[in-house]
């Protein structure tokens, strides 16, 4: 049986509003060596009714159900094992492609390519917040935009430093506008399950820090920014885990994890140290807001995670001077 070169990743939750118009975007496409795995994770609107409806129509489109809800990152994940192809393209139901994406993606497989990348494309629905359209029109870190943006080749030693000179922020891309191989997945993990929010940011840096990435600057998906996407949600719940502690957790990753050694070998001491100083101002500002039990043992379990990160008592004096660390996150 054929395996086709590319499985396009679409997981849905609950995603009616938007999803007829990512599925015709994927079945316009001008390259056809490609099947679409649909991963819905429980949901309770007209989703599973739409995809059944493609599904009879197209023999490309494979549905999987949940049996038990798995999240937004387990379902990333259990698209990924269910898929056939050599490539990964992400395609969120909110978001759709150009007819001639996929051509273009295949038109970059050039060399020892493991990730590629196209240009970041922000469609702003009119219920987008204000916060919203600040920071997408003006304010969000792309690769054009970080001082480095040379050519459409980035070295992991060029990411390494992106990274370290703008922590915790996403330059790299959504995983809709992604392409990757299974090879680097078997070598690197899939997304890391113990992020919520910024998952895709600590994805897409493993990959490219270990293998660089082929930048394509063209506008060849959107990504789609609304009041009622997963992101928005996790934002404006004030969560404790999203407000303090993810964006500490994703750089203690970067400082233990083996999968970023060739980041840190990368990255220069004084960025190292940087690094380092911004943990502990996290650290200290998540536990000066811990205000319930709950918080107390999410601040306590991470600490377990990653003993000899966190600030110290005696280090409260120097740490006060480093709010300006604050806006990295």
């Amino acid at each position: 049986m054929h395996n086709p070169l590319i499985t396009i990743c679409v997981p849905t939750f609950n995603g009616e509003k938007y999803l007829r118009e990512c599925l015709d975007s994927c079945l316009s496409q001008t390259f056809r060596d490609f099947e679409i795995v649909i991963c819905d994770d429980g949901s309770v609107d007209t989703t599973v009714s739409i995809v059944e409806d493609y599904a009879k129509k197209n023999g490309q489109i494979k549905f999987h159900q949940n049996d038990h809800n798995l999240g937004l990152v387990g379902n990333w994940n259990k698209c990924i094992t269910l898929a056939s192809g050599s490539w990964i393209k992400f395609l969120f139901q909110d978001d759709a492609m150009n007819a001639n994406c996929l051509q273009r993606f295949c038109e970059n497989m050039e060399g020892d390519s493991e990730l590629i990348v196209c240009k970041r494309h922000f469609v702003l629905d009119k219920d987008a917040t204000l916060a919203d359209r600040d920071y997408y029109t003006n304010a969000v870190r792309t690769l054009e935009n970080t001082g480095h943006y040379t050519s459409t080749w980035f070295s992991p030693k060029t990411i390494s430093h992106i990274a370290a000179e703008n922590i915790s922020l996403n330059f790299i891309a959504e995983p809709s506008l992604m392409l990757f191989s299974k090879h680097a997945l078997r070598q690197l993990g899939l997304f890391d399950k113990e992020l919520k929010q910024i998952c895709d940011l600590e994805f897409g840096l493993r990959l490219a820090s270990n293998y660089g990435l082929r930048y394509i600057p063209e506008t060849l998906c959107l990504f789609r920014i609304h009041a009622h996407s997963t992101t928005e949600k996790n934002l404006s719940s004030k969560n404790y885990w999203y407000t303090y502690l993810e964006a500490m957790a994703f750089a203690m990753k970067l400082v233990v994890k083996p999968e970023f050694k060739n980041f840190r070998t990368s990255i220069t001491p004084l960025h190292f140290f940087k690094l380092k100083l911004y943990i502990k101002y996290k650290s200290y500002i998540a536990h000066a807001h811990i205000r319930t039990k709950e918080e107390g043992l999410e601040y306590e379990l991470l600490k377990k995670n990653y003993p000899g990160l966190f600030y110290k008592k005696l280090e409260v004096v120097y740490l006060k001077p480093f709010a300006f660390l604050k806006s990295a996150n």
